[in-house]
């Protein structure tokens, strides 16, 4: 009889203690002076969604936050940034260890691109409180054209028609 009210008061006192979850994304990588690195994420009408980025050595990382999907990385040869960034993000940080506090004005999905400007390579630790981030990689070959790629197959196909007409006369 005392263990059964020995477990329930152990049960109640559980209960009680709270337990710690953390929901969220986190990130480790290891870039080269002039890396790009690309995450996408789906927010809902004023969802809150806080990035931080810290790193191990004296690397200079830039944050930017995107509403539509970029199609370049804005960095110069030089690994400089180009200008144009600051008007296409809807939020940045060039700060030392890079942090926005963004709440999303539309539902959509958004683009994070962080990037590794000088003093690499380092090591970062990106970290997100909404844990439906997702790893994103740009394509660095431009995509086809559909023109040119119909063009393309319509000439073959000739060619291999004209061929094998050719060929069967021969035979006959």
């Amino acid at each position: 009889m005392k263990r059964k009210y020995l477990a329930i008061t152990l049960l109640t006192l559980m209960t009680l203690i709270p337990t710690v979850s953390v929901f969220g994304f986190e990130h480790i990588d290891n870039i080269n002076n002039g890396i790009s690195v690309y995450f996408l994420v789906s927010l809902e009408v004023d969802e809150n969604i806080v990035i931080n980025v810290t790193h191990n050595g004296v690397g200079n990382f830039n944050l930017f936050l995107y509403d539509t999907r970029p199609t370049e990385s804005f960095l110069n040869i030089d690994n400089s940034l180009n200008p144009d960034i600051f008007d296409v993000a809807i939020s940045y940080s060039i700060e030392d260890n890079p942090y926005i506090n963004y709440t999303a004005s539309e539902y959509k999905i958004y683009y994070i691109e962080l990037i590794l400007i000088e003093n690499g390579p380092d090591t970062f630790f990106f970290y997100c409180n909404n844990d439906e981030l997702t790893r994103y990689y740009l394509p660095i070959i431009p995509g086809y054209q559909i023109g040119f790629l119909i063009l393309s197959l319509f000439v073959i196909s000739s060619l291999i028609i004209l061929f094998k007409k050719k060929i069967i006369k021969k035979i006959y």
